[in-house]
């Protein structure tokens, strides 16, 4: 399979897996929002490049984060997990290191990161 191709159906893959997934609204009904706030680190990159994803409650439920290597195809972070126990647990704010769950380039790495969630 070429690359495009892998392209195209990792990309239909994630259309999927959103419809999927329903509304932050539909699971989390109480949230108003959640802030993840990422320091991504690339080798050979000298500063580090922040980054910041927002979820509203008419955003898709899928926490999953796109990683930022060009050679990347299905990898990213997962933050699924992460904001799940936040939210069952009441709590606000998360801190703490994710590395990409996919990619094997020495271009990827870990982000460090801040999830935010407001109710």
């Amino acid at each position: 399979m070429s690359r495009g191709m892998k392209i195209a159906a990792a990309k239909a893959e994630k259309r999927q897996q959103r419809i999927d997934a329903g509304l932050l609204s539909e699971l989390f009904p109480k949230v108003v929002e959640i802030s993840i706030g990422m320091k991504y680190s690339q080798t050979g990159v000298l500063e580090p490049l922040s980054r910041t994803v927002n979820f509203f409650p008419s955003s898709y439920a899928v926490f999953k984060v796109s990683c930022l290597c060009s050679e990347c195809i299905d990898g990213g972070f997962d933050f699924a997990k992460i904001i799940s126990t936040m939210v069952g647990t009441r709590k606000m704010v998360s801190k703490g290191k994710i590395s990409c769950n996919g990619c094997s380039t020495p271009e990827c790495s870990d982000v460090t990161y801040t999830v935010t969630i407001k109710m």
